[in-house]
């Protein structure tokens, strides 16, 4: 059994590493004593993935991870259960079975949800901002990549919606994954070097709200596109 659930990872952890993060889950499930199953071979270790990761020190309200059970547990006792063992910060939100043909989460989560915390030095009219940025043709950056030869970027046709939610909070639609992916820090040097008036934003002032599955024109979160009758 092939069971998907989302969780958030709040400010008590949200300095820990994805590598950190998947360790952490993988000792909860044990304390829980979950029916995990186990990988074959030399070294086994549990059948468990997980969605995009989520840059260090940034909140992330609605993560992913799949896990292979040996058989089927009521949802509820599988969130009680996993949520007794995980430290402040970690939640399992909801859960439900999926089948087992179904693509990976990094496979089909292709757009993200981004609230940022703006930050201004001086007087600035947002929603002509936003407007002037959804106008742009073209939105080119300059990619730095680690041991690669630097690459420009046009992140306008990955931008799929801004909106401004309240005073200095904006929120971002884009392409995350491997067909296109915008990178918050990205974004942040984008605003910062278009406008004066506004900030370089740090991660710390980024929360990604939503993962989701864009299909046609059409948004679902992995759960409700895969999982029926939860």
């Amino acid at each position: 059994m092939l069971i998907r659930a989302k969780f958030s990872k709040l400010k008590p952890v949200r300095y820990i590493s994805h590598l950190e993060l998947m360790n952490t889950f993988r000792k909860a499930f044990r304390r829980a004593k979950l029916p995990v199953v186990y990988s074959k071979g030399y070294n086994p270790h549990i059948n468990f993935s997980m969605g995009q990761p989520l840059p260090v020190g940034m909140i992330g309200k609605a993560e992913y991870f799949d896990l292979q059970l040996k058989q089927s547990l009521d949802r509820i006792i599988f969130l009680n259960r996993i949520n007794e063992v995980l430290p402040s910060g970690i939640e399992v939100l909801d859960a439900g079975y999926v089948p087992k043909e179904v693509k990976s989460l990094q496979a089909v989560i292709n757009t993200a949800v981004y609230l940022f915390d703006m930050e201004f030095n001086q007087e600035i009219e947002e929603k002509k901002v936003i407007k002037d940025l959804l106008n742009q043709d073209k939105l080119v950056i300059t990619r730095y990549r680690r041991n690669k030869e630097n690459r420009k970027i046009d992140l306008r046709p990955m931008i799929y919606d801004i909106t401004l939610k309240s005073y200095g909070t904006w929120e971002f639609t884009v392409s995350t994954g491997s067909r296109g992916n915008v990178r918050p820090t990205e974004l942040s040097r984008l605003l910062a070097d278009r406008y004066l008036a506004i900030e370089q934003i740090p991660l710390t002032n980024i929360v990604r709200k939503k993962m989701l599955v864009r299909t046609e024109n059409k948004l679902d979160s992995p759960l409700e596109k895969f999982v029926a009758g939860r």
